[in-house]
């Protein structure tokens, strides 16, 4: 393997072990409860947090956020039922 795609891989392996591990500590008041976005909608992590601690993920460039579950947790929920 060619060192340029091992390269690669280890930055979208980064990429994806810090989107896992960004998960935003959210309040729990009942402002932000209403404010709050659900999965695969837009987000913002100073105002509008992801609903049930799901993690707000940004595209590379900090644009384009959205609440995405980790796979560990959708699967979890899949099993679960939810």
């Amino acid at each position: 393997m060619s060192p340029k795609v091992k390269v690669l891989l280890l930055i979208v392996g980064l990429i994806m072990f810090l989107a896992v591990h960004a998960e935003e500590e959210l309040s729990e008041t009942a402002e932000s409860e209403r404010s709050c976005a659900n999965e695969y909608q837009s987000c913002n992590w100073t105002n509008r947090p992801c609903c049930d601690n799901i993690s707000c993920v940004c595209s590379w460039i900090g644009t384009n956020c959205e609440c995405k579950k980790g796979i560990i947790r959708t699967i979890r929920d899949w099993i679960n039922g939810k």
